[in-house]
């Protein structure tokens, strides 16, 4: 769509430490200038809504992040200059919100004190994607605080990825998104725009027409904010985050407390079954014990019988031997006897 260069980049400390720095663009452009900022989530193409208008913009092809650092690209839209905006993506894979806010503030801040002004921002939200749940109501309710009331007047909210969906569902979510309260309703009523980035370059061109049509140069409340002197934890944007990352803090240790009683629960479960164990092993030692108590006694028993017996049997042994003695005794007596009572009966026939 005409000429088209990068701005360069340069490096601005951080508000941590003067050994630490941020990729932070210079804006090589002035008051007067046309400049755009495209934000939203990592992975609602908005790399690719710029490439439509510069070949600068690196396009990535899945949901991680490739712009990793704001960049300016230069564009001539209907001979007029316009510096768009790429800023990092927030709810990104392997960044926090707060390092990709504190990026964008930095960049607003060195914006706000040249004296330059957004003359819009385009929001992208892919159609198809629930992420307005959860990360993404956080990321919604920073923005509008980064805007301000005053600020949403100048913001298009653009949808992309039509051909994702059938049209029926896109534009009942699309319906979804610009009425709920919770969504879009409240940036809508607040004088927010919305458009469909679903015609490619030509869509692209109709929403930045609409801003530069509009051309309501804005000071972003968080620009307002941290020229106030604010800590950027200390705006109303960065508390979002704040209380977001407070509400996950508490979270995570109510989930740790949930799962330390449960692993005190186990423990104690545990050392029962240990205690249980030790007494069945116990009574079953004891039960062995005994029963080789009981054998010994049985075996010992046993022996009491045989050795009994044995005396009996000798007992009877010597009996039957003793009878046998006398019974010769009285056999020998038997025959003494009779022998001499032939003599006596001789002696008397004599």
């Amino acid at each position: 769509m005409g000429q088209n260069h990068s701005t360069p980049i340069g490096a601005l400390p951080t508000e941590n430490s003067s050994a630490q720095s941020v990729e932070t663009p210079v804006p090589n452009i002035g008051p007067d200038d046309a400049v755009i900022a495209v934000m939203g989530l990592t992975g609602v193409g908005k790399s690719t809504f710029i490439s439509h208008f510069c070949d600068t913009a690196v396009v990535g092809n899945d949901l991680e992040s490739c712009t990793t650092s704001i960049s300016i690209h230069t564009a001539t839209i209907d001979s007029q200059t316009v510096y768009l905006i790429d800023t990092p993506g927030f709810d990104d894979t392997t960044r926090t919100d707060t390092d990709i806010l504190k990026e964008i503030a930095v960049w607003l801040e060195r914006s706000y004190d040249a004296d330059i002004k957004l003359a819009g921002i385009v929001y992208l939200h892919r159609i198809q994607d629930n992420r307005v749940g959860g990360s993404g109501t956080t990321n919604l309710h920073m923005f509008r605080e980064l805007c301000g009331a005053s600020g949403l007047s100048s913001v298009v909210l653009a949808t992309t990825m039509w051909d994702a969906l059938p049209l029926d569902k896109a534009e009942a979510r699309e319906r979804e998104l610009t009425t709920a309260p919770e969504l879009w309703g409240g940036l809508v009523e607040h004088g927010c725009a919305v458009l469909r980035q679903d015609g490619g370059a030509e869509s692209a061109a109709r929403i930045v027409r609409h801003i530069l049509e509009q051309r309501r140069p804005v000071t972003l409340q968080l620009q307002e904010e941290m020229a106030d002197g604010l800590a950027l934890h200390e705006t109303a944007a960065g508390g979002v985050l704040k209380a977001e990352l407070e509400a996950q803090q508490r979270a995570y240790e109510e989930k740790m407390a949930v799962l330390e009683g449960q692993l005190g629960r186990l423990a104690a479960e545990l050392a029962a079954l240990q205690v249980a164990q030790a007494a069945r092993e116990d009574r079953e030692r004891e039960d062995r014990e005994r029963e080789v108590r009981d054998s010994e006694k049985r075996e010992l028993s046993r022996e009491e019988v045989i050795g009994r017996l044995r005396l009996e049997l000798d007992g009877l042994r010597g009996e039957v031997e003793s009878t046998r003695l006398k019974q010769e005794r009285t056999d020998a007596e038997y025959r003494d006897f009779t022998t001499r009572r032939g003599k006596w009966d001789w002696c008397t026939v004599m």
